[in-house]
C-alpha cells in the first residue's frame, strides 16, 4: 500500500500537515545563506529542550541510523571498549556497530521482553570492563519497551566512564527526555517517529566532554560529528543541508511546544498507549513485554496469534487498509507492533486499529 487508511507502523509515521508548507517551499542553498544558519541555531536550541540538555545539538541529513553510526565512529577508535546495555534488537546493534569498526564490545543483556533492572550486574560490568563508551536504547521499538536511563547514568558518573550514548529515536517527542539529568553525553533522535516528518533528518546532543573525545578521534566520514561543531558560528556546513526539512522541523517543534504544549503531548501518547494495551488484552491478544517491564508510550509489541504466521496476519490486517510493523532479531515473525506515536497517537486512530484487530483475531 502506498498509503495507510489506518497508519500504525512504528515509523515512519504519517507526515503532519503542519510540515507541508515548508516541505514544499522553494528554499535557496542553505550553505550560502545567513537565514539558514540562523534557523539551524534556532532549531538546535528547541531540540535541546526536547532532549533535556544545555549541550550543543547537531542536525544531519539522513535517516536516524546515520546519526547512530556517526556517534560510534566519531567517539570510538579500533580496540577501544564499548559496553552495550541491551534489552533488544537495537541494544544489540550498538555492539555490532562497534565491532564493525574493530572496537571491542561487550554486552550486558536482558531479555527482549524485559527492561533494565539488575543494576548490580551493570555496575559489575562497568567496574570489570572499564569501557570508554556505554550505549543504551531508551525506547526499544521491536519490543515495545522503555528503559530507565537515570540509574545507568549515575553509574556512568560514579565510575567516570567518558561517554554515554542514548538512542532516543523512538521516544523523542513521545515522552520526557532528560539528557543532562541522565548524565548522557550524546542523546540521539530522528525526524520520522514522534516528530511526524519524513525520514530525512537525524540529530543529537553532544556534551563538551564528548566534543573533546570527538576531536581526538578525528573521524572524517560523511556522518562525522566534528564537522558539525559550532556550525552557526562558523557559517560553514559540511554538505548540502536540508533547508526545507529543517524548516519543517522548526514548524513541528513550535506546534508541539507552543500550540499543544509538551506536557500535553506526552500525556496524549500515554493515554493512547494505555487504551491500546487495555483493549488488546480485552479482545484476546497477548502483550509481548513481561508484566514487570516498562512499556513504551510510543509503541506496543504484541504476540502474533498462534494459529498463523506474521505474514498471513499482516495480509489480513492490510485488507482493512491498516499498516502494522513486524519485529526483528530473536522475535522476528513472533511479534507485531503498533506505532502510536506522533500524528498516529490519537484516540480516533487507536479505536480504528482496535476495531480491525478485533475483526482479524
Amino acid at each position: 500500500m502506498k498509503n495507510y487508511k489506518i497508519p500504525m507502523v512504528p515509523g515512519p509515521v504519517r507526515v503532519t500537515p503542519v510540515a507541508y508548507r515548508s516541505l514544499t517551499s522553494d528554499f535557496g542553498a542553505g550553505y550560502c545563506e545567513d537565514e539558514f544558519f540562523e534557523l539551524y541555531q534556532t532549531v538546535g536550541k528547541k531540540l535541546g529542550i526536547l532532549l533535556g540538555t544545555q549541550s550543543e545539538v547537531i542536525i544531519q541529513s539522513g535517516e536516524a541510523m546515520s546519526i547512530l553510526w556517526g556517534a560510534i565512529k566519531s567517539c570510538v577508535l579500533p580496540g577501544e571498549k564499548v559496553l552495550a546495555i541491551s534489552t533488544g534488537f537495537f541494544g544489540e546493534g550498538f555492539a555490532d556497530m562497534a565491532r564493525a569498526i574493530h572496537a571491542d564490545a561487550q554486552l550486558v543483556e536482558f531479555g527482549y521482553d524485559e527492561t533494565v533492572h539488575d543494576l548490580d550486574r551493570i555496575e559489575s560490568a562497568i567496574k570489570t570492563y572499564q569501557p570508554k563508551v556505554i550505549t543504551i536504547v531508551h525506547c526499544e521499538t521491536p519490543s515495545g519497551t522503555l528503559n530507565p536511563i537515570s540509574e545507568v547514568g549515575q553509574l556512568k558518573k560514579k565510575y567516570n566512564v567518558p561517554i554515554m550514548i542514548v538512542d532516543a529515536v523512538a521516544s523523542v517527542a513521545c515522552t520526557e527526555i532528560e539528557g543532562d539529568k541522565w548524565n548522557a553525553d550524546i542523546v540521539m533522535g530522528g525526524s520520522q517517529k514522534g516528530l511526524s516528518l519524513p525520514p530525512t533528518i537525524g540529530f543529537c546532543s553532544v556534551s563538551e566532554q564528548a566534543w573533546d573525545i570527538i576531536r581526538k578521534v578525528d573521524y572524517a566520514g560523511y556522518e562525522a560529528f566534528w564537522s558539525y561543531h559550532n556550525i552557526p558560528q562558523k557559517h560553514d556546513h559540511p554538505n548540502t543541508p536540508d533547508w526545507p526539512g529543517i524548516a519543517a522541523l522548526n514548524d513541528v517543534l513550535d506546534d508541539l511546544m507552543i500550540n499543544e504544549g509538551l506536557s500535553n503531548v506526552f500525556a496524549r501518547h500515554q493515554v493512547v498507549a494505555e487504551f491500546v494495551r487495555k483493549s488488546l488484552t480485552e479482545i484476546g491478544y497477548r502483550l509481548f513485554p513481561k508484566p514487570e517491564a516498562i512499556q513504551s508510550p510510543s509503541v506496543t509489541a504484541v504476540y502474533v496469534p498462534a494459529d498463523r504466521t506474521f505474514e498471513a496476519f499482516d495480509q489480513q490486517v492490510r485488507t482493512y487498509g491498516m499498516g502494522i510493523g513486524g519485529s526483528y532479531g530473536k522475535i522476528a515473525g513472533k511479534v507485531f507492533r503498533l506505532g502510536h506515536m506522533g500524528t498516529q497517537a490519537t484516540m480516533t486512530n487507536a479505536r480504528s486499529a482496535i476495531d480491525v484487530l478485533q475483526q482479524v483475531i
